[in-house]
């Protein structure tokens, strides 16, 4: 049950649905309300009558913002600010992969340390097993 209403989640996640669906219409022949190039979600929640997490939460509503945007880029904004956009969406990709590089090396380094203790705890663990006392 979906807090203080007496419906499911479910139910509150399809009339959200139903809602944006009906917000996002009602923008077909105008642009979309952003924050620089970025769609303004405060301001689409608020039309809507819902949180913005709504957009995060509920999958169908993410879907349908990210459909809406994508054609409304196409239609509204000129070619530089798309050039614009998809230059920055390479950057932060490419940004985004350097730290996913780092993040691997620094894991496989500590993996390969892991390893070889593990291997020091084996050795000791053979030693105390034969000859019943740690080493000093």
């Amino acid at each position: 049950m979906a807090k203080g209403s007496g419906k499911s989640g479910q139910q509150v996640a399809e009339e959200h649905a139903r809602t944006l669906a009906a917000v996002l219409a009602a923008y077909a022949d105008k642009a979309l309300p952003r924050h620089g190039v970025d769609v303004n979600r405060s301001a689409l929640a608020t039309e809507c009558g819902f949180d913005r997490k709504v957009f995060r939460d509920n999958p169908r509503c993410a879907v349908m913002l990210r459909d809406a945007d994508e054609l409304d880029r196409v239609h509204f904004l000129d070619g530089l600010t798309q050039a614009e956009l998809k230059r920055d969406d390479k950057a932060k990709t490419d940004e985004d992969r350097a730290e996913l590089e780092t993040r691997i090396l620094d894991l496989m380094a500590e993996n390969a340390s892991l390893k070889r203790e593990l291997e020091r705890f084996r050795r000791l663990e053979r030693l105390m097993l034969d000859t019943g006392k740690l080493p000093s």
